[in-house]
């Protein structure tokens, strides 16, 4: 590892090879999580990249049956596919965000997932400009019009600087959730796992998530849990293979046992 937390390559972050299908969502985002630019290494490579985060803990359940991560999730329905990198349109110029994963249910919903390794621990700046103009230029409601008021609510509010988060990264979640009900209005959840690492801000950035939640429509269906809450929960599931739950907790849950 060198000096910046960086890896000799992608696949020592990882505890197995990416899927052909994550490789090919990845290799096609903007994020360059698999490329280099100029002296900086791939983003993925980091030990503290969310991404390979996510994967470790997702890409597990490519090819294999997800009814344990179903369990782990609390979702009523089951998981027919997951997907890295996914993008839903809002409709607006530009690339719309990356979900860092989504969840197709068999009942029709999508789950979105937005993962936080280390981000959160960074706070923001007091006066920064949460959202484009285009996002509200010509007294557009674009949430509203999309049955998001309280969404609309909150959103306008950040952007006239009534409410603020400095860790929890509320403004990317409202993208989010602008993106889901867009396309898949009425049948999205929005969810947000994050590394609860113990520190000074970890309990501003809990009580941000808390305020975040009480602010935004219940139609979300959105959750807010730690990674270490959900490799703890599964691993009290029969049947998930006893070397993924140990690289799991050994890794990030500080688990020496």
């Amino acid at each position: 590892m060198d000096s910046r937390g960086y890896l000799r390559g992608v696949e020592a972050n990882l505890r197995q090879p990416l899927a052909d299908p994550a490789r090919a969502a990845f290799e096609a985002g903007g994020g360059a999580e698999l490329r280099a630019q100029g002296s900086r290494p791939p983003k993925m490579q980091a030990l503290h990249s969310s991404a390979a985060l996510a994967v470790n803990v997702f890409d597990h359940w490519a090819d294999r049956d997800a009814a344990p991560l179903q369990q782990s999730l609390r979702l009523d329905s089951k998981i027919l596919s997951l997907a890295f990198e996914a993008k839903f349109d809002t409709g607006l110029p530009g690339s719309p965000p990356n979900l860092d994963v989504a969840l197709e249910l068999d009942s029709g919903s999508v789950v979105g997932i937005e993962s936080k390794f280390t981000e959160w621990l960074m706070p923001k700046r007091a006066h920064r400009q949460a959202f484009k103009d285009k996002y509200f230029e010509g007294g557009k409601t674009l949430w509203a019009d999309r049955g998001l008021t309280r969404c609309q609510a909150l959103a306008g509010d950040m952007l006239a600087g009534r409410s603020a988060f400095r860790y929890l990264d509320a403004a990317q979640l409202l993208k989010h959730a602008l993106g889901l009900a867009t396309q898949r209005a009425g049948r999205c959840q929005l969810a947000y796992l994050y590394m609860d690492i113990p520190c000074p801000a970890s309990e501003a950035h809990r009580e941000e998530i808390d305020r975040f939640a009480e602010r935004i429509d219940a139609a979300l269906a959105f959750s807010a849990e730690s990674y270490q809450a959900l490799v703890r929960r599964m691993s009290a599931i029969l049947g998930v293979d006893p070397e993924y739950l140990r690289y799991l907790r050994l890794r990030y849950c500080g688990d020496r046992a």
